[in-house]
């Protein structure tokens, strides 16, 4: 393994489940992806389209009926609070709380939005819920990283399409990078406090040198999110966000080759070989945000 392994997880290290503020944000690059698709004709939509009986003993679709959301009090279409409580599971607490924040312009605010998402959530009393793709795009499965790729695979092909294109404005394709990119940045912020755990417990004898990350974009003052199964011990809000700066951690010693060994064989350990499946994921989800971001890159003409 070389060193551009830790260099990639210092930048895009993430969670294999959306939950909290990061899945906020997923709903709103969801919805502004959705947005665009529906400059196409109705039978080329693809997203906001959700399996009318989902079979996951055999993970298809039953009978292959999709149905579409359907804008509320009168709208033709979707708008953003309509889209949540198409993705269901929100309790009538959480669904009575408009979450939808507007610029000037009509387009979403991505991060005033996500942090009125985040908050709807937690003063419901429950985690922001973790929708599967079969919910919200033709074709859609469990998978997380097949969501990913899925969602955007449509807004590259939605990108050279010249009548949708022209519809949408290059604003909300950037619009939609842009949300993408703070996916990525609050995965990672997310993740930090448990890799900064993590790495004081398993690198014994290193100094541990922090990352500040910016200001925390959800922070409300003191609040610990409730304890789960799979998140038994769950770290508090902190006014910024913080993880693990590996190359200043390596170098902070005399002879950083040796930490250098140390802090690779970890990741190694944590992310590949090791017996936490979770963190194996972490890694697999990591892998289709890069993929594709790479086919952005490439397929925008």
């Amino acid at each position: 393994m070389k060193i551009s392994f830790i260099v990639t997880l210092s930048v895009l290290v993430t969670a294999v489940c959306a939950g909290g503020y990061q899945g906020c944000l997923e709903r709103v690059w969801l919805f502004e992806s959705y947005v665009i698709d529906q400059y196409n004709p109705v039978a080329d939509q693809k997203i906001g389209w959700q399996c009318k009986k989902w079979n996951n003993a055999n993970g298809v679709c039953e009978g292959d009926i999709w149905v579409a959301c359907k804008g509320r009090q009168g709208r033709t279409k979707c708008n953003f609070d309509d889209f949540q409580k198409f993705l269901g599971n929100q309790t009538p607490e959480i669904a009575k709380v408009s979450q939808g924040v507007y610029r000037a312009d009509g387009s979403l605010d991505n991060t005033a939005t996500a942090k009125k998402c985040l908050w709807a959530w937690r003063n419901g009393g429950k985690p922001v819920f973790n929708f599967r793709g079969h919910k919200a795009v033709r074709n859609g499965k469990v998978d997380h990283n097949d969501f990913i790729k899925r969602i955007g695979t449509i807004n590259n092909a939605n990108y050279n399409k010249p009548d949708v294109r022209k519809e949408a404005t290059d604003a909300a394709f950037k619009r939609v990078d842009d949300t993408l990119t703070r996916i990525t940045q609050a995965r990672q912020a997310d993740h930090g406090p448990h890799l900064i755990k993590s790495a004081k417990n398993n690198l014994p004898g290193m100094t541990i040198i922090e990352r500040d990350m910016g200001a925390n974009p959800f922070y409300d003052g003191p609040y610990t999110p409730p304890a789960t199964p799979k998140n038994p011990s769950p770290a508090p809000d902190t006014p910024r966000w913080t993880t693990v700066d590996f190359e200043a951690t390596i170098n902070w010693v005399t002879t950083p080759s040796n930490s250098r060994a140390l802090v690779t064989a970890w990741l190694d350990n944590l992310y590949r070989t090791g017996g936490d499946n979770s963190a194996k994921e972490h890694w697999q989800v990591l892998r289709s945000y890069k993929t594709m971001k790479d086919q952005t890159n490439r397929c925008r003409k």
